[in-house]
């Protein structure tokens, strides 16, 4: 009797058990971009035997995605990880509404803003918030006065993918210097993992079950929240540039972090299965699709909106500055030689017996062959101009010794000295010899020193700068400038260029 009752009781605990089915798993596709740069027209890229498409490829290839995922039953989301349209004529000259009428015909879902979204100042974030037909992020985005996030950004958005529900959280680089917003009110990008935190706080409060972060922080920033904050599936991340062809995965939760390099170039695909009671990620797959000329079928609508801006920026961009016998690629050597060239035309330029520009400031490669105004553009997109100021050989060799003391030392480029180091000597005793033409660097003696605007009010040595007397702003615009010198020394040779004017000399210091 007993064993017929356990019998019953055990044929009813299965029949209850096959009346509850497993939760359909979700497919879940993140299409991200990120450091777009404002590079919606195809152009050239080292190393491609096809130009990059521009946005009307990348639209291409989001619509054939997008199709695939319907047919399947699954779910597709584009997200942009910032600094979106700072870098291009088209970006630049429109500001910025070129690059939001183009991502408003491909239908981006959101985007976090980049460092560089914001220089043309709040007013011009929220004209292109305005704009934009998907939200602007930044959980860490705060009005001073409030306290809150201002009325242009969302710290986080909520997207129905079906049964499961993904929330999107936006993380920009932080900056404590507020910037002033038009009818009142201080804006700063706070450091962000306070408030990362609170939004996944205030999802996983609301039953979102997968969250994404969508983060303007570069990559070890991006690896740190992934280990100190919890409850984050995916990190859609940008600023480094990274050109990533896995994703990498945290150790501490199993965040995957992704980054698709950078000026529109490559399109990253992060396929996702996941539970949707538990937001689990059961698994996943991601590829790193290169944006070619031939990739995708160009959109029509997207290409007729690149179009029309590629006009409206002008003629002038097209006009042929000069020839280049190689290309100058964006790596230690090419962008030494490309900024001892830029630093020469800043001598020629102003008649200075030294002149300094910062590796940073280069932004892209040079190819060889023709080289059009938009080539130069693309390596100088900022709108920095030419500087003059004089400095004792004394505050020379300071200058010398500061950009000495950085694990790289080449952050400075220059031109009309020759300088060797020693790298293993002590931060501040590292210059061992500095010549200024056949001479000696002098330290009572007065030199008249090229400089840019970043270099006066921003960058490492802008203190330095500001010790010297008769600073001056030429007006010049630096690309201008480059375009000039490059007229006169075609064709370009990186043999020109032979790695002489900074030299490590180890253990040299100790002698002296």
């Amino acid at each position: 009797m007993r064993l017929r009752r356990l019998l019953a009781l055990a044929l009813i605990l299965c029949a209850g058990c096959r009346g509850i089915e497993p939760a359909a798993r979700v497919s879940l596709c993140i299409l991200h971009t990120n450091d777009i740069h404002g590079h919606i027209v195809p152009r050239r890229v080292l190393g491609w035997d096809e130009e990059a498409g521009g946005a009307a490829v990348l639209a291409g290839c989001v619509n054939a995605v997008r199709r695939e995922n319907r047919k399947k039953g699954g779910h597709t989301l584009l997200l942009d990880a910032g600094d979106f349209f700072v870098g291009s004529p088209e970006g630049d000259l429109s500001e910025g509404v070129a690059v939001v009428e183009v991502m408003n015909e491909i239908g981006y879902d959101a985007l976090v803003l980049g460092n560089h979204d914001w220089d043309g100042g709040v007013a011009n974030v929220i004209d292109l918030a305005s704009r934009a037909a998907f939200p602007f992020l930044g959980a860490n985005v705060i009005d001073l006065e409030t306290g809150t996030n201002p009325p242009f950004v969302l710290p986080h958005l909520v997207v129905e993918c079906g049964p499961l529900r993904v929330g999107v959280i936006g993380a920009a680089l932080g900056e404590e210097t507020p910037q002033e917003a038009p009818g009142g009110g201080r804006i700063v990008c706070g450091k962000p993992w306070r408030h990362v935190r609170a939004s996944v706080e205030a999802l996983r409060s609301e039953g979102v079950e997968c969250i994404v972060l969508l983060s303007h922080l570069g990559l070890w920033a991006d690896k740190r929240i992934a280990r100190d904050v919890e409850g984050i599936d995916v990190i859609i991340g940008g600023h480094h540039h990274l050109k990533m062809d896995e994703p990498f995965r945290s150790p501490a939760g199993g965040t995957l972090i992704c980054q698709a390099g950078s000026y529109g170039r490559h399109l990253g695909r992060l396929d996702l299965r996941v539970d949707p009671r538990s937001g689990a990620v059961e698994d996943y797959s991601y590829e790193l699709i290169p944006l070619t000329e031939g990739r995708c079928p160009p959109d029509r609508a997207v290409a007729a909106v690149v179009e029309k801006w590629r006009r409206a920026t002008g003629e002038r961009f097209d006009e042929v500055v000069g020839r280049s016998d190689a290309d100058f690629r964006k790596d230690v050597d090419g962008v030494r030689i490309l900024g001892e060239m830029i630093a020469d035309g800043m001598r020629e330029a102003t008649g200075a017996h030294i002149s300094f520009n910062q590796r940073h400031g280069i932004r892209g490669a040079l190819p060889g062959g023709t080289v059009t105004y938009r080539d130069v553009y693309a390596v100088l997109p900022f709108d920095d101009t030419l500087w003059t100021v004089t400095l004792t050989g004394r505050q020379v060799r300071d200058v010398l010794e500061r950009t000495l003391s950085f694990r790289r030392q080449d952050n400075l480029r220059f031109s009309g000295l020759a300088v060797e180091y020693d790298p293993a000597a002590p931060r501040g005793e590292r210059l061992v010899a500095a010549m200024c033409g056949e001479d000696e660097l002098r330290d009572g003696e007065s030199y008249l020193v090229a400089v840019n605007t970043y270099l006066v009010h921003w960058g490492f040595i802008s203190e330095l700068v500001a010790e010297g007397s008769d600073l001056r702003d030429t007006g010049l615009m630096l690309r201008d400038m480059f375009s000039d010198y490059i007229r006169a020394h075609s064709p370009l040779s990186p043999e020109t260029f032979l790695p002489t004017r900074l030299v490590a000399v180890e253990g040299a210091a100790a002698l002296r």
